[in-house]
């Protein structure tokens, strides 16, 4: 077993988990190193990318990143490498960038179903294929609201 340094995360040799009751002796056991989605954050290594266009982000941009961070934990409830990278807002856009390419789909998806409007995805986008088949492909969702 591992532990991850900056999250705490613990990897039990198939998945990381983030929900733990580990004595602090069994603690001091554990190899420590960074988990996935650590190392994937220190790398600014992005395997999502969520583009949200409308007038609902600068209506009610409160409600808009409660619900983006509810997403996010949900996902991260499924898989616990989910994690947003960074989000950048511009009036009426935002940029969200994921570290994984479902919690990117599992926002976007969100968005459409409480705000309606139109959605693209976009999978293993150009410059960023998998290094094989078993890797996780890279997506590009776009989300626009009608004005």
């Amino acid at each position: 077993m591992k532990i991850c340094t900056k999250c705490q995360a613990v990897f039990n040799g198939k998945k990381w988990n983030g929900s733990h009751e580990l004595s602090e002796e069994k603690v001091a056991t554990l190899k420590r190193t960074l988990c996935t989605a650590c190392k994937r954050i220190r790398d600014n290594i992005v395997f999502g990318t969520v583009h949200l266009e409308g007038k609902a982000l600068s209506a009610r941009p409160d409600e808009i990143m409660r619900m983006i961070r509810r997403e996010e934990e949900i996902e991260r409830s499924h898989n616990y490498c989910s994690r947003i990278l960074d989000i950048k807002r511009d009036g009426r856009k935002m940029t969200i960038r994921t570290v994984n390419s479902s919690l990117a789909i599992h926002i976007a998806k969100q968005f459409k179903k409480t705000f309606k409007g139109r959605l693209d995805i976009y999978k293993d986008t150009p410059g960023h294929r998998p290094r094989n088949k078993d890797s996780e492909g890279t997506v590009s969702v776009k989300w626009s609201q009608g004005t």
